[in-house]
Parts: structure tokens; C-alpha cells; sequence
């Protein structure tokens, strides 16, 4: 029996995993032109670090998360999201002992979500998250951030920033009970999966993607009008700053996280470009989460990425992989094959040999990668201890002693 893939899960090779490697790469040189540290972190933490902070009506936790018993009896999850775990790792750490902390982690999470395009049960995430400071810089210094990344991965793709506010909790508070007797009002209006959050979850309706429930949402009561003063006046710095720097947003005051510990801004990158699945990435301001999970009173802002709906944007990524081929064309060279072909791997030249003694096969093959040069070993060049170099690209080839092997392949 053909054993396949777990439904919901991807093999990531070839091109595929050129556009991924571009894409870690992309990320690890912006981190370090605004000064985020790496981190790592297990992917399975203990079960109350998520149904904690993520909230018990959160879809993640009850219908998404991959939770099992380990032999003590203790419950373990995979990672559905990577703030928490970097939050916890800060933490255990004492990395916030020095703040601003500013670090970033790209790693596997796991969601049990009906897989589509551009959505998997195990996918690739980036994060990076600033702790310790209130100032607006910071949510600025994170979209300019993203928008580099993107910019420079997708510079073909038109992507929009979406921007909003939640407000600071106690306004929140005061949105989520307007909002729950509004849409009790009209519950006949919402979908049975909407009509089901109402009490428990009502924030996550407005990002519902039902034709009936965005109908209803379009006449909703609007968050920004139960902001106070100073709430307010955060977003606005934010709006302003934005406007002076000229990176374009679109105000969208339905927009929401799908988890609970968010507050002040929130903002996310889409693309129509993907279909129903369009956000590329999405964070906003976490202000007491920290404390929540046992570290100091401090804030936090972040934003998450995902790398499988990047890569089907992406064009596929040139690389110099097999630049130099090599054709034996008898078992008897091989080790004479072996010489050169050991000394353009030390100096770091890309090399290939397709395990064919035939020179036509060789050839056909070396055509097909776009290599530049190939390295034929014959009887001719056996016999007088030398090597037959070929340029594929202007058709000249030369007869050369092994040490001016590299002066012709440069």
C-alpha cells in the first residue's frame, strides 16, 4: 500500500523549498537591520500555556488545537501559535530582564482546520514580537517591518495594509456587550456557526466570512465609537505617522484577531491575490499578556506570517545548484574523475555527476539544470592525465592539467 501524506500536512523540496529557504533568508536579514534576535522554541508546551491566554472561546482552543496526555498524566500541546510560546521562553530565559526585548522565531505550528489552499493543519509561521514599550514606534517599527519583507519578496503582488483599533480593555468590554445585544437582536440574520459565538465570542462574527453574516456586520455598531480619549488619540499617532512616512492603509473597523489577548492596534497585510485565504500577515498590541503568564507588567506587540500563502506568490528562485556537471565516461576513470571533482567542491563550486558512465546521458543532463560547464574524463584524457572542460554556453571546450581546472570554470 502507497503510504501518503497526512491530510492537511505538505512535503516542502526543489522549488518549493528554494522559495521557503528565500523566504528564511529575506526574514533573517531584516531582523537584523531593526536589531530582532532569533529564538527557538519546543513545539509542543504545556496545554494551560494556550487554554489559558488564547481564551476558552477561541476557536483554536476548542476545535483546533493537537493536545495529548503524556505518560505522567500532563497535557501537552502542539504549538497552534508562536506568541505565547515566545512569550513563555522570554520568560523562563530572563530575556525581558533588558528591555526593549525584541525577538523573532519561524517554526511549525499545528491547527486541526479543514485544509485549503494556502491553509494546512501543520504550516510554517514567522513571528516577531517587541516587549516592554507602549510607544507607537514600536507598532510603526513592526508594519514597516512586514512591509519590507513582502515588498521585497513580492514586489509583483499588490498587498494592502488593513489597520484598527480595539481600545484598551475596558472599552473593549463596553464594545462586547453593545455588539452581543445588537447581534442577539438579529441573531435570526447569522449563520448557525455565528449565532453559536454570540455570548461567548462575539468579536470573532465580524470576521466571518458569510455573505449573511457580513450583510448584518455592515450595520453593526463600530468599535472606534466606544474608544476613549487616549485610545484614541494612540491610534491616531499611529494613522499619522503612517501618513507621514506614505505607506497607504486602509481603516477597517471590523477588523479583528482571532484571539483574545489582543487589544489598541491591530493591522494586517491581504492580497486578493489568494482567494478566500488573503491575509499574509496579522498582529497587533497584546498589553497585559505578559503578566498573565507570569512575567512582569509589561506590554507587547507582534505580528505573525505565514509561509506557505508567501510561497504561492512567489516566483520560482534561481539557484547555481549543479553549475558544474561532470561526465565519466567509464567506470576505469572514476578515480581519476575523482580529483578534479574533489577539488572544485573544496573551492565551494556546485558539482554533479548523474552515476551514468555515458556521455550523451550526461550531456542531456547537465543541459537540463542550465549548468555552465562540464568536466568530460575519457580514454583521450585518461591516457594523458588531463581533463576535457566544456562551456555549454559558447560551445568552447579545452584540454587542461588539473590545477587549471579552475582558472577555466571561473
Amino acid at each position: 500500500m502507497k503510504i501518503q501524506p497526512i491530510r492537511g500536512t505538505h512535503d516542502i523540496f526543489g522549488k518549493n523549498l528554494d522559495k521557503y529557504n528565500s523566504i528564511c533568508d529575506e526574514v533573517k536579514r531584516v531582523a537584523s537591520i531593526f536589531n530582532f534576535s532569533e529564538i527557538k522554541t519546543p513545539i509542543f508546551e504545556s496545554t494551560d500555556l494556550f487554554s489559558k491566554q488564547l481564551g476558552e472561546s477561541s476557536d483554536v482552543v476548542l476545535k483546533e488545537m493537537y493536545t495529548f496526555q503524556d505518560r505522567n498524566g500532563e497535557s501537552l500541546t502542539l504549538r497552534p501559535e508562536y506568541t505565547t510560546p515566545m512569550i513563555r521562553a522570554a520568560i523562563s530565559n530572563n530575556l525581558i530582564n533588558l528591555l526593549p526585548c525584541k525577538i523573532f522565531g519561524i517554526g511549525q505550528m499545528f491547527r486541526r482546520e479543514r485544509p485549503q489552499k494556502g491553509r494546512y493543519r501543520q504550516f510554517n509561521q514567522i513571528n516577531f514580537e517587541n516587549f516592554g514599550t507602549k510607544d507607537s514606534f514600536a507598532d510603526i517599527e513592526l508594519i514597516l517591518l512586514a512591509n519590507k519583507i513582502l515588498s521585497t519578496l513580492l514586489p509583483n503582488i499588490k498587498i494592502e495594509l488593513y489597520l484598527n483599533s480595539l481600545g484598551d480593555k475596558d472599552s473593549l468590554i463596553k464594545y462586547k456587550t453593545k455588539l452581543s445585544t445588537f447581534l442577539k437582536e438579529n441573531k435570526k440574520f447569522l449563520s448557525k456557526e455565528s449565532q453559536s459565538k454570540i455570548d461567548n465570542n462575539p468579536l470573532r462574527i465580524l470576521d466571518s466570512k458569510n455573505s449573511d453574516d457580513q450583510l448584518l456586520i455592515s450595520k453593526a455598531p463600530l468599535l472606534i465609537e466606544f474608544l476613549n480619549k487616549q485610545a484614541l488619540k494612540q491610534y491616531e499617532d499611529i494613522k499619522k505617522s503612517l501618513d507621514s512616512l506614505k505607506i497607504s492603509y486602509l481603516e477597517d473597523n471590523s477588523l479583528v484577531r482571532g484571539l483574545d489577548y489582543y487589544c489598541h492596534t491591530v493591522f494586517e497585510f491581504k492580497t486578493k491575490s489568494l482567494g478566500s485565504q488573503d491575509t499574509l500577515i496579522g498582529g497587533g498590541r497584546y498589553d497585559g499578556l505578559i503578566a498573565n503568564l507570569g512575567g512582569k507588567d509589561i506590554p507587547g506587540i507582534g505580528w505573525a506570517g505565514g509561509i506557505e500563502r508567501i510561497m504561492l506568490l512567489m516566483n520560482n528562485t534561481e539557484t547555481s545548484l549543479n553549475l558544474i556537471h561532470f561526465a565519466i565516461l567509464d567506470e576505469k576513470f572514476r578515480e581519476h574523475a575523482l580529483f578534479a571533482y574533489n577539488l572544485v567542491a573544496k573551492k565551494n563550486y556546485p558539482v554533479f555527476w548523474n552515476f551514468k558512465y555515458n556521455l550523451k546521458k550526461s550531456l542531456s543532463k547537465a543541459n537540463e539544470a542550465n549548468a555552465k560547464y562540464i568536466i568530460i574524463i575519457g580514454e583521450e584524457e585518461f591516457n594523458i592525465n588531463k581533463y576535457k572542460v566544456k562551456n555549454l554556453i559558447t560551445g568552447e571546450q579545452n584540454l587542461v592539467n588539473i590545477d587549471k581546472i579552475l582558472s577555466f570554470v571561473k
